[in-house]
């Protein structure tokens, strides 16, 4: 466990170094912030490659914890993710307050924990840390906007808190265990009222499906994505929804009751309510924020897989998604002048492509690989997901689960007009004024990212030889 222990020390290395620096510029400041932090997460990368490498496996503080190859690799991937964002951020000149900072590492370290949770005291306080610091990142932005988003999330929050411990207690009195993996739990299923232990798991469900923004529990995600900065925007898209998707993965399997009509039903809502939501939207940042809720219910597909092969779609999708957002976010942020106007609308989009090609290209590369379309690796992590999906309906040959793959189908095909949006504003709309050609800065980075996505791909066994499962 020691990459997931000195996350959770950076965090308070990173407040005793704010007692220095508290009076230096800002400028000074968030450069050290930067430095601890990569500094740090570059060390902890090294133990957590070093780890999955060696295959550790076992049990961790009285069995509170349980880390296995798979949740090595989906740590590593959680990891790497972070690290990348925090160097892209650095390199475009974005500042790191405290509070992001902390906020940035909160959602890190409760990410990692909820990976290795075997129980459910260490899963609930895992899942809180997170929000805790999706709390922190929602709510920097001081004026109206800022607090209209920020409020009802804590809110939404809290509730789904108290919710999961009233699930969690439940559980406990039924099964009497607190640990996923002992057999009393499995048990529980086939000795208690089926309708307390329904109730059970739908309480817990309720916190476990607002991280990953799921309908009916979506509505505080675009609002508050469209008040975040591009960092802290892609971070909260990619890793609840990656942790989570790997703890639903580890529970499913846990539970000998089928669930698939359950989850292809949720999944069925949540793709029409992302896919639909953002076909209207006339917002970049709302935009993207529908997106980032369809691809939460589309990742979470693998709910209906044996766990080796979703483990393995889930590593691919997560690490081809993860480049893809921050790709899109990072590019689709225009920072003006002032440091605070952002692009937010359609038309402001008309005519980039003269003034800056190589961002259009990169922009246009990066929609295309959240499509799921070559050349980008999204094409083969979608095919992979939809390879498995139809395994699943030839072994159960569910209603649910056929009318998931047509709905997935459809959900894919809206999905090529609305991200085709901003590319079609782009390169066929004529901007209201003449536009000069922009010195673009810092393009060798999201180059590097396109190259990523490309090359995931062309060579997909070295990511998937990669992992070591």
């Amino acid at each position: 466990m020691l990459p997931e222990i000195l996350v959770l020390g950076l965090i308070i290395v990173g407040i005793f170094v704010e007692l220095f620096i508290h009076g230096n510029s800002e400028k000074s400041s968030s450069s050290w912030r930067y430095f601890i932090s990569l500094l740090g997460l570059l060390f902890i990368l090294a133990l957590a490659f070093q780890r999955l490498q060696n295959g550790h496996n076992g049990f961790a503080s009285f069995s509170l914890f349980w880390i296995t190859p798979a949740s090595n690799a989906i740590n590593l991937l959680i990891l790497a993710l972070g690290f990348l964002i925090l160097i892209v951020s650095q390199i475009t000149g974005k500042k790191l307050s405290i509070e992001e900072q902390i906020g940035f590492l909160s959602i890190l370290s409760g990410s990692l924990l909820t990976g290795i949770s075997n129980h459910w005291l260490s899963l609930f306080l895992s899942i809180e840390l997170m929000s805790l610091g999706t709390y922190l990142l929602a709510g920097i932005r001081k004026d109206s906007e800022g607090a209209r988003a920020a409020l009802p999330y804590v809110l939404f929050g809290m509730a789904t808190s108290a919710i999961f411990l009233y699930g969690i207690s439940l559980m406990y009195g039924l099964s009497g265990t607190m640990s996923f993996s002992n057999p009393a739990f499995t048990r529980a299923f086939s000795s208690v009222d089926p309708l307390f232990i329904g109730l059970s798991l739908g309480l817990i469900s309720c916190a476990l499906l607002f991280k990953m923004s799921w309908a009916p529990f979506q509505p505080w995600s675009p609002d508050v994505l469209e008040t975040l900065s591009a960092p802290w925007m892609a971070w909260i898209s990619i890793a609840p929804k990656i942790a989570v998707t790997w703890l639903g993965i580890r529970l499913i399997h846990f539970i000998p009751t089928d669930m698939s009509m359950y989850i292809a039903s949720l999944a069925i809502l949540t793709l029409l309510i992302g896919n639909l939501g953002a076909l209207r939207q006339t917002n970049t940042k709302r935009l993207l924020a529908y997106s980032s809720i369809a691809h939460g219910g589309f990742m979470a597909m693998v709910w209906l897989s044996p766990a080796k092969e979703a483990t393995e779609a889930l590593l691919f999708y997560g690490l081809t998604y993860g480049l893809s957002t921050i790709l899109v976010f990072f590019l689709a942020e225009n920072q003006a002048e002032n440091d605070h106007e952002y692009i937010d609308n359609l038309g402001a989009w008309k005519g980039l492509s003269k003034s800056q090609p190589i961002k259009s290209l990169l922009l246009f590369v990066g929609f295309i690989a959240l499509i799921g379309l070559p050349p980008a690796g999204t094409f083969l992590a979608k095919i992979t997901y939809f390879s498995l999906l139809w395994e699943s309906i030839q072994a159960h040959s569910s209603i649910a689960t056929i009318a998931l793959l047509g709905v997935a189908i459809f959900a894919t095909a809206v999905s090529v007009f609305y991200y085709l949006k901003i590319p079609f504003y782009i390169y066929l709309k004529k901007s209201d004024v003449n536009q000069e050609i922009i010195i673009e800065k810092n393009m060798w980075v999201f180059g590097l990212i396109a190259a990523g996505i490309i090359l995931s791909l062309i060579a997909p066994n070295l990511i998937f030889n990669f992992w070591n499962l």
